[in-house]
């Protein structure tokens, strides 16, 4: 039976989900605030666990095209020593992630979208809904009506307003750093991601993303944000090439501050994503600190896993409850490991520094952490205690 679905924003998870609804022949509408949508955004790593969403999509050759192979994670500390150095080929031969730039996996969802007949509604900010036992009403910001559905899925990612319109009960933690960033090219860093840490108090690194194109990355606590903007930027540029000096092809044509942009992120955990006629979906429902490299890939699980529990349940709740029974392992896992880890890199703790350098390196060599700690960077561990994910989940 095809249903009205509608969809609050245009991000991965949002984009993933109208697709494969649409295909399915639902009749989707797709909200996005913006006046536009393009290419914008940093390097992502589109991990083992994405790739076999795509694949299954049709979508993930044309992807790779413009993407750059990553072989392996390594990073190492201001001294030189090296902190990990993980290959994707240990899980299975020939496995790796790619590197990326955010709106080339944008465009290609988007051409799809248009493809598969969803319509997608701009400057459509939805803040709030008024959900009855056989529908859904959505209000915009001026709180005019924009519609009834059968349903509404809300992807408006970590901040989401509609979270808060739903009541749901939701935890919401803000990570005391965030990163500055900017693109360029970087020959000197080739197929791999490349980190270097001093302690928990920075953490910066380059990705390549395919096509001649590389993302630079430098955390920065929140509360010293001022103070750096107030600082020489010449100076600070200098400090930067000194630390990382691959990062110098990048860095060097930077003019100012204006010239980088800063993120921050958040932690959100919720015992419940939905009710009988709403659901979250990706960031707005489970964002996390991108550590681990997973937020666009669990996008697109979670738009993947949606789209098959609508084809498999016989009604939009219990659609949503299968939906929630097959992500909430793998969800479950891969937030409590962000969040035990991230202190590790960025955080004010001197001793956790010292604990991280010493212990870091042996974990890959024990004869059982070592097998988990590979086959959870590719994004393919199912959950505390299960093996690799496959699909359909």
């Amino acid at each position: 039976m095809p249903y009205s679905i509608a969809i609050a924003g245009c991000g991965v998870a949002g984009l993933t989900a109208a697709i494969l609804l649409a295909r399915q022949g639902h009749r989707v509408t797709l909200f996005e605030q913006s006046a536009h949508v393009g290419p914008l955004g940093a390097g992502i790593l589109l991990q083992p666990s994405g790739q076999l969403v795509l694949q299954e999509m049709g979508l993930l050759e044309r992807i790779a095209a413009s993407a750059e192979r990553i072989d392996r994670l390594h990073a190492i500390t201001h001294r030189g020593h090296t902190l990990i150095d993980l290959p994707y080929s240990a899980v299975a031969l020939g496995m790796h992630a790619y590197g990326l730039h955010r709106g080339d996996l944008f465009m290609l969802l988007h051409a799809e979208l248009v493809t598969a007949g969803v319509v997608l509604q701009l400057c459509s900010r939805i803040v709030r809904f008024a959900e009855s036992a056989s529908d859904v009403e959505l209000f915009d910001a001026q709180d005019a009506s924009r519609g009834r559905f059968d349903c509404l899925l809300a992807a408006d990612g970590a901040r989401s307003q509609l979270r808060h319109a739903s009541a749901l009960p939701a935890s919401v933690f803000e990570y005391p750093h965030g990163v500055l960033w900017a693109l360029g090219s970087c020959p000197a860093i080739a197929h791999k991601l490349y980190q270097v840490t001093r302690g928990t108090s920075l953490l910066c690194g380059l990705l390549p993303m395919g096509l001649n194109r590389c993302s630079f990355f430098w955390s920065l606590e929140k509360r010293h944000q001022d103070a750096l903007f107030a600082r020489d930027f010449s100076a600070w540029k200098n400090e930067v090439i000194a630390f990382i000096p691959e990062s110098e092809s990048i860095v060097s044509p930077l003019r100012s501050f204006e010239d980088l942009r800063y993120t921050t992120y958040l932690h959100v955990r919720m015992p419940r994503w939905h009710t009988s006629r709403f659901l979250l979906l990706g960031d707005a429902a489970h964002a996390m600190s991108p550590h681990l490299g997973q937020g666009i890939n669990l996008a697109l699980l979670d738009g993947f896993t949606l789209a098959h529990a609508f084809a498999t349940a016989g009604s939009i709740p219990d659609a949503f409850t299968l939906y929630s029974h097959l992500r909430r392992a793998h969800i479950r896992y891969y937030a409590a490991v962000t969040y035990f880890l991230s202190p590790f890199f960025q955080s004010r703790g001197v001793v956790k520094g010292w604990g991280r350098d010493f212990f870091l390196p042996l974990i890959p060599h024990l004869p059982l952490a070592g097998p988990q700690t590979l086959l959870t960077m590719t994004g393919l561990k199912r959950s505390y205690f299960g093996g690799m994910l496959r699909l359909p989940i």
